[in-house]
């Protein structure tokens, strides 16, 4: 099974092409932010080292993380973000390395979707890696729409991530997501090809 990294900015639509490819191409997904929440569930050891990081006030009245507040923190203070993502990227990293490995004598192809492929050194797993890349004002008003994020909001989480030149030093190929999903379907084959 062909494992292709899918990493680029917050509001470039890392997801649209992961669906695009599962739907249209048979392949398999693996979404790191899917993953990460799953890590943080009640009864995983990943929560109770939030919890004991970051405090009971973080518990909601159902017993979960009360994820609103923690994106709060941790997209204010580099250290908070540094001590989660401490927490969370092994875990979902050794998921990721546990089911490709599962998967490595089958057919077709295997997509891991993340912005922080690098960052959380899951690019190692890959056999290729792809840049969905939009210019970044169009990624703030796909954010502003979609997800109802000022632009202040948009901005800092965009400042937080990698820089373009750096995505497109590291990554094999670079997906241009910039018009219409009907075209994206075609890019996402002439990638492939």
């Amino acid at each position: 099974m062909k494992v292709i990294g899918l990493t680029g900015g917050v509001g470039s639509g890392k997801s649209l092409v992961a669906q695009k490819m599962e739907e249209e191409l048979g392949a398999v997904l693996l979404i790191a932010d899917e993953l990460g929440r799953a890590a943080m569930e009640p009864g995983t050891d990943s929560f109770e080292r939030i919890v004991r990081r970051f405090g009971e006030e973080l518990v909601l009245p159902d017993g979960t993380l009360d994820r609103n507040r923690l994106a709060g923190i941790i997209f204010q203070d580099a250290a908070a973000r540094r001590a989660v993502n401490e927490i969370i990227h092994p875990v979902v990293k050794a998921y990721m390395a546990q089911e490709i490995s599962r998967r490595k004598n089958e057919e077709g192809l295997l997509v891991l979707e993340t912005a922080i492929l690098f960052e959380s050194g899951c690019d190692a797993l890959c056999d290729e890696i792809w840049y969905v890349r939009v210019p970044a004002s169009l990624r703030q008003k796909r954010l502003q729409e979609s997800r109802g994020y000022s632009p202040e909001k948009s901005q800092a989480i965009m400042a937080g991530q990698l820089e373009e030149q750096e995505f497109l030093r590291r990554c094999d190929k670079v997906l241009e997501n910039d018009s219409t999903p009907q075209a994206l379907s075609g890019k996402i084959r002439s990638l492939l090809a």
